[in-house]
């Protein structure tokens, strides 16, 4: 209510300055009147703005009391077009219902409501419909919902670019690491120290390499008893190279290998 009778101000009926005549707004008019069906209601508020212009100024006429003598009448006549008009709609249609009652509203009081030797009185009408209190109750239980969808919905989408995001930055990471067998190791400094690290990375490679001799040994061993020996014997020089290009430290060969007493 103070949204409608202070931020919104009644309707002007006339061109006519504030000091020439007589000038009334009257109190918003709150009718409930029946939509379609007579199942619910619409609110209907109704701003009425009156203009009394004389026309003779000896006597000078009562002006108020012109409004006055009328008003009753008036608004009789008011509810009788805003029940007419808004029960064509449904009650969820407010925004429909208000367009139609104003538009005959300007209909019915188009003209001076009162005309005469000494004054003239017109009137200006304007209307607006809600919904009914229960009926609100239902839209806005409609339109909560609503909005908590297009949350989810506005959410999900952040959390699905968000994963995208994160699915480029490691795949990024793990093709960089592909290029370099330290970058396991290097990954672990971040949460641990660099020292305990690197004495892992060692182990690891010692390990490596204490299971790559095992396997040549028995290698070796197989292909002596396939009389290939020679050909494991000349490998060797060239498998260290290539386990040094792999990153693999290989000590150094003993003055006597396990063959050479074969």
């Amino acid at each position: 209510m103070f949204v409608q009778r202070f931020l919104q101000p009644p309707p002007q009926p006339c061109d006519h300055p504030p000091g020439e005549g007589l000038h009334v707004w009257d109190e918003p008019l709150v009718i409930n009147t029946p939509a379609r069906g007579d199942a619910y209601d619409f609110v209907v508020t109704v701003w009425c703005t009156w203009c009394a212009q004389p026309k003779t100024f000896d006597p000078k006429p009562d002006l108020a009391a012109e409004i006055n003598a009328r008003r009753r009448g008036v608004e009789r006549d008011i509810r009788n077009v805003i029940r007419a008009t808004a029960r064509q709609f449904l009650a969820n249609l407010p925004h429909e219902a208000e367009e139609a009652v104003n538009k005959e509203l300007a209909a019915a009081f188009f003209r001076p409501i009162h005309d005469c030797e000494n004054a003239t009185v017109k009137l200006t009408v304007q209307a607006w419909v809600g919904l009914s209190e229960e009926l609100r109750e239902q839209r806005r239980e409609f339109y909560r919902k609503v909005m908590n969808r297009r949350d989810e919905l506005e959410d999900t989408h952040i959390r699905v670019g968000t994963l995208r995001q994160q699915r480029d930055l490691w795949l990024g990471f793990l093709e960089e690491c592909e290029e370099n067998w330290r970058s396991r190791h290097a990954v672990k400094i971040p949460d641990g120290e660099a020292a305990k690290v690197i004495e892992d990375m060692e182990r690891r490679r010692e390990e490596a390499v204490d299971q790559f001799l095992k396997t040549l040994d028995k290698v070796i061993a197989s292909q002596q008893q396939v009389n290939v020996f020679d050909l494991a014997k000349n490998s060797e020089s060239a498998l260290r190279v290539a386990l040094r290009q792999l990153g693999v430290h290989v000590p150094e060969p003993s003055t006597r290998l396990p063959w050479e007493d074969a």
